[in-house]
């Protein structure tokens, strides 16, 4: 674990040196500033040659490569920008694995924070003077209140080491470059494209990072001088997804202790960007940098740069015979095409060579050592097919073996790139020992060993063998001997020329993520999404990934603490960890798919009941394993962030780009409460006083005071704010904000805000969360991983009792009968047990009578409750309101509640016990729930086209593949097996599902469907249909059961699916001396404690004895004849299976089982 302290004397001694040659940098371009053509806002780089921005920049396009406008035209807004994506994708499939759709959708989401008032993205220099000014304000001395360095100490927690990387298909974050120290062979450093640039000093096995005192930046291009190594010089940016600014070439004379800017300043500029940088190995003060302005030269170590090739340079080589450095190779583009430059006077001047395509969409070039005339270019193009992936598909490999003047296409014409992307990853490689010896990288890795004739694929993005790299490949170079890959996971190496690839990724903390949440007890248990490397679960100081795709939303359960949820992009699948991570995607659950494709981070939060809520194009609670549609409002967009009142969850808040909408019932309606100019970041509500709302706005912070009702806005005085939060049971209402450049801090008696970011990385905090239980404030960054620091403790309330859910138990899809049982939950949030409190119960409006309950509920502990109720539940609407009272405690505003509820009829009839559903007739049909993709039928696919008896079964697609993106359920009738002795769970089932991502679960509910059991999962391939047989369990002991088999498919491929035949619960009903009509009734069962035994009139019982399983007597006492009902209270007992022995007047007995939960 990362661990600094506070870094504020580097960054004045840094501020210093830059403010101190700052100006003549300012004046040097106000010189020009009014002339130069203004730049369209695309960050540092959305490449012209994406298919969907092909025709949207072609009238914005000058002929450098550049995006030009007119004095007349304004520069797009982002909503322009991504208005002409969609267009494109409009009737597209975005979901096929590297299709090159994820990546615009990653840079719209992260330049959303920079924008200027009028929906530009903001150039680079708006971020650089923040910096200046918040290292000019962290120098001065902070008002009384604010968190000092005496509290504030800021430690990473990574991902940097992850326990079962050898076992996922996981990954750290994204790496653009490598190099390697050309005088200390076990130094290396690489450059991400928002976490800056790292050093290792031994050999890859532990890294350091070397900018985080500067502006967040990306690196593209690394050199170190060879004459002296602590002379280092970066290209800024990330030039091949454009996640960060490009300030131009920095240069650091102290091994990358601190940075300066040289010459090549883009400061002003947006748009611009830089890349491949090499030192002549003959003069280290000559330096070539590759630059959208041309191939650039610096002879004075960087203090000043010519530009010896206009147009948009993307790659280039020196020739790699280091005694003659007159000859230098150069691709890029201009006029709208594709260029090959050759120079053999030193970069004096270039002659352009027409043997190269000039249609190409992408284009790289290498050398290699092995055969000095040799050059190689790679490029990609649009293959005229009309289709997304042939715009970007392979064109060709092109060799030289005269030093770039003729070129021969080679023979290989098959796709190796097998996606979309090269626009966004392209990388070519040759051996420094073998010149037939070539690597190509797009989404995998292809090797030739014929001069580039023939490809081979060594390895694939989800299958993990010796030669397995994490997918997308941005870099591959070879240094002495061995191979370097940079991909969208981090830093993999071969020795042995890609028959296995080593990583080394551990200790480099680059991960972009995206959101954050923390258990409430314990701030060290925590998950996060990562962007392309999935969820990963921090449990202790283990670090698990445990769900692929890019991690988004994610969610730790409020009550379970070692229970993660995570989501992937556009809410496309729920995952779930009930082990804090522990066992990686061996023990993770893929819980539902997603109903329709949300945003790009889908909003996902708990509510204080434990009920998980996520927005996508209406707001959504996941409700037995699947989503269950609250609202239908028209929004016009989908839901980008969603917040529950922490005190009555009645009250939800959502959000689109502009528009804030509040709910008063749950969620089922909404109104508007805001609108702003500005993209919405966030919404936080005070957390003990419901009425205070504050919505986050760029840089505004919008305040209520009356739950949304009326708002007044107050600037931060901030470039960017990302996230805000409030400390809960602090007396000064702490605020603290995340922003582009850290973490501020303010209260009711501090004016404005104060960075308390210390030795956090100058980077855009993403998500955060204070957890006033352990006063740990957690942060989530865009390129730098996770943060945590302590803050100033706050004192809780001694005794603070929350009603935290009303459980109407009739909301769920699934009922049976004699199953009616109305709760409520009561959790401890205070330092002291409870021993006493009471509760009012109002149906209806009628107040059923107050009940005093004793004992002892702990600290962090949630019970469950049910209330007597003197009149009858009504058929159609009910209202049940419940109110705590506690004479010692202060905070009662979350002590009272309300649900209101139908009751409806049973849905579903009662199955029998030793009977086999053989699915032959109507009368053994079973529920389908979800997505409609069971069938009942007879199956006849390719390979799953077998019955165990009769004629038809259950099917996921009787006669092929199953749909994507699909979450269904085939439940079973209602079970009794509480008098079940023993017994067994038997069917048979074929299937064929797509590895590691397509399941099928065999699960079971005691609870009418709102938690789900499994007994197995299935994954793969086992086509034979045979019998799968499970022991009836103890847990599954109840007079109410259902089972199903829940079917879940992600977004991209599939397969043919599932069949299930002959299903049958079959064992030995409990023993009962001199055997009578079971005409009794014990409900409910399973009970939390409270349960009713019922004769019906038909018997004469005398006596009641209870005992646990271990033999215990619990329970003993009379049974009054002229009653036929006895409600028996067993809510001080343990959890678990009881034995209940009634007596009759006859000296009969019966036993039964009964499941106290």
């Amino acid at each position: 674990m990362e661990r600094t302290t506070s870094c504020r004397t580097d960054k004045k001694i840094t501020s210093r040196f830059i403010l101190k040659h700052m100006d003549k940098i300012i004046t040097f371009y106000f010189k020009f500033l009014f002339t130069i053509i203004p730049i369209l806002s695309f960050g540092q780089v959305i490449s012209p040659t994406n298919p969907y921005t092909k025709n949207f920049v072609s009238t914005t396009m000058g002929s450098s490569g550049l995006v030009r406008q007119s004095a007349q035209q304004q520069a797009p807004k982002l909503s322009d920008i991504e208005s002409a994506f969609d267009a494109y994708w409009q009737g597209k499939d975005y979901t096929v694995k590297g299709s090159g759709y994820k990546p615009f959708k990653r840079w719209a989401h992260h330049w959303q924070d920079y924008l200027q008032e009028d929906g530009t993205i903001a150039p680079p220099t708006i971020l650089w003077q923040a910096w200046e000014r918040k290292l000019e304000g962290e120098s001065q001395q902070d008002p009384f209140g604010v968190p000092d360095e005496n509290t504030i100490n800021w430690s990473n927690l990574g991902p940097a080491v992850v326990t079962n990387s050898s076992v996922s298909i996981s990954g750290q974050g994204r790496v653009n470059t490598i190099t390697k120290d050309p005088s200390n062979d076990q130094t290396l450093y690489v450059g991400a494209p928002a976490g800056g640039i790292w050093k290792s000093t031994d050999d890859g096995v532990n890294w350091t990072p070397l900018s985080d005192n500067l502006p967040q930046i990306g690196v593209s291009g690394i050199a170190i001088d060879p004459t002296d190594n602590n002379i280092i010089y970066i290209a800024t940016g990330d030039d091949d997804a454009g996640d960060s600014y490009s300030v131009g070439v920095m240069k650091s004379i102290d091994g990358g202790q601190t940075w300066n800017p040289t010459g090549l300043s883009y400061l002003w500029y947006n748009g611009k960007g830089t890349s491949e940088i090499f030192i002549d190995p003959t003069n280290s003060n000559h330096i070539w940098v590759a630059s959208t302005d041309g191939l650039q030269k610096s002879e004075d170590g960087g203090l000043t740069w010519e530009i010896k090739q206009d147009g948009n340079i993307v790659d280039f080589r020196l020739h790699p015979n280091y005694s003659d450095t007159s000859i230098i190779y150069a691709v890029g583009y201009k006029n709208n095409n594709s260029k090959f430059y050759r120079s053999t006077d030193k970069g004096e001047t270039f002659s352009e060579i027409s043997s190269i395509p000039s249609n190409a969409n992408r284009i790289v070039v290498e050398t290699t050592p092995a055969a000095v005339d040799n050059v190689y270019v790679l490029t990609a193009y649009d293959n005229g097919d009309g289709t997304y992936k042939g715009e970007n598909s392979f064109q060709g490999v092109y060799v030289s073996n005269d030093e770039g003047l003729n070129f021969t296409k080679t023979a290989e014409t098959d796709d190796i790139f097998t996606s979309a992307q090269s626009w966004y990853d392209m990388a070519l490689t040759v051996s420094d020992s073998d010149p037939d010896v070539l690597f190509v990288g797009v989404l995998d890795i292809w090797k030739s060993t014929d001069g580039g004739d023939d490809f081979t694929q060594i390895n694939a993005w989800n299958q993990r063998t010796n030669a397995f790299t994490h997918a997308d490949i941005h870099f591959l170079r070879y240094f002495d001997g061995v191979l370097y890959a940079g991909t969208d996971g981090g830093v993999y190496r071969s020795a042995d020329d890609g028959v296995n690839f080593e990583d080394l990724s551990n200790t480099l903390s680059i991960a972009q993520i995206y959101t954050v949440s923390t258990s409430r007890p314990d701030s060290s248990k925590l998950a996060g999404g990562l962007q392309d490397c999935g969820g990963f679960a921090l449990s202790g100081s283990n670090w698990n990934s445990y769900h692929g795709g890019d991690g988004m939303g994610t969610a730790v359960d409020p009550f379970e603490e070692n229970t993660y949820y995570g989501m992937t992009q556009y809410g496309g699948s729920l995952t779930r960890t009930t082990t804090g991570g522990d066992g990686g995607w061996s023990n993770n659950e893929f819980i539902a798919s997603g109903p329709v494709k949300g945003e790009w981070v889908t909003p996902l939060e708990f509510a204080k009941s434990g009920d998980l809520y996520a927005g996508y194009d209406q707001l959504y609670v996941l409700n037995g394993g699947l989503w269950k549609q609250l609202s239908n409002h028209d929004f016009g967009h989908n839901l980008k962030l969603l917040t529950i009142d922490p005190i009555n969850i009645n009250n939800i808040y959502v959000a689109t780009e502009y528009n804030v909408y509040k709910s008063t019932d749950g969620g089922i309606t909404f109104t508007n409460i805001l609108q702003t100019d500005n993209y919405v970041q966030d919404i936080e509500i005070h957390k003990t006083n419901n009425n205070q709302v504050w919505v986050l706005s760029s840089a505004t912070v919008y305040s209520s005071a009356d739950q949304g009702q009326n708002f007044t806005s107050e600037s931060t005085g901030l470039e960017s704010a990302r996230t805000i939060s409030h400390q809960q049971y602090s007396p000064d209402d702490s605020l603290y904000l995340g922003t582009i450049l850290g973490v501020y801090y303010t209260d009711k008696e501090v004016n404005g805000w104060h960075s308390i970011s210390g030795s956090l990385p100058n980077v855009k905090v993403s998500d955060m969360e204070i957890n006033p239980y352990d006063n740990i404030l957690t942060v989530s960054t865009y390129g730098r991983g996770i943060w945590q620091t302590p803050i100033p403790a706050v004192t809780r309330p001694s005794y603070d009792l929350d009603l935290v859910r009303i459980n109407s138990g009739l909301g769920s899809d699934f009922r049976c009968e004699n199953d009616f049982q109305l709760s409520f939950d009561v959790y401890n949030n205070g330092t002291s047990s409870l021993s006493t409190f009471s509760s009012e119960t109002i149906l209806n409006g009628q107040s059923q009578g107050v009940e005093n309950w004793t004992g002892n509920l702990a600290p962090g502990q949630k019970m469950t409750i049910t209330p007597s109720l003197q009149q009858s539940i009504n058929f159609g609407d009910n209202s049940l309101s419940i109110s705590l009272s506690n004479p010692s405690e202060t905070l009662v505003i979350n002590n009272v509640g309300t649900v209101n509820f139908k009751l409806l009829d049973p849905p579903n009839s009662y199955g029998q016990a030793n009977t086999t559903y053989l699915f032959e007739s109507n009368e053994d049909d079973w529920l389908i729930v979800g997505d409609p993709v069971w069938e009942k039928g007879i199956p006849t696919g390719a390979s799953l086209n077998q019955v165990n008896s009769g004629t038809t079964a259950y099917a996921t697609n009787l006669d092929g593949n199953y749909p994507d993106k699909s979450s269904s359920s085939l439940v079973s009738p209602c079970y009794d097996l509480s008098q079940l002795e023993s017994g067994n769970i038997r069917f048979f089932m074929g299937y064929e599902l797509e590895t590691y991502y397509d399941f099928i679960y065999l699960q079971y509910s005691t609870n009418r469907g709102e938690n789900w059991s499994t007994i197995e999962g299935f994954n793969g391939f086992d086509g034979a249909m045979k019998e799968y047989n499970y022991p009836v369990t103890e847990n599954m002991i109840s007079q109410n059961i259902i089972f199903r088999f829940h079917f879940l498919s992600d977004s991209l491929e599939n397969e043919e699916g599932v069949v299930i035949d002959d299903f049958i619960v079959e064992g030995t009903v409990l023993g009962i001396e001199n055997e009578i009509d079971l005409d009794i009734a014990i409900y409910p069962n399973p009970t939390i404690g409270r349960f009713t035994i019922d004769t019906n009139g038909q018997f004469k019982l005398e006596h009641i004895k209870i005992y646990s399983i271990e033999g215990k007597q619990v329970y003993d006492n009379n049974f009054f004849v002229e009653h036929s009902k006895k409600e028996i209270d067993l809510s001080n007992q343990s959890k678990g299976l009881y034995f209940v022995e009634l007596s009759t007047s006859d000296q009969r007995k019966i036993i039964r089982k009964l499941i106290v939960e």
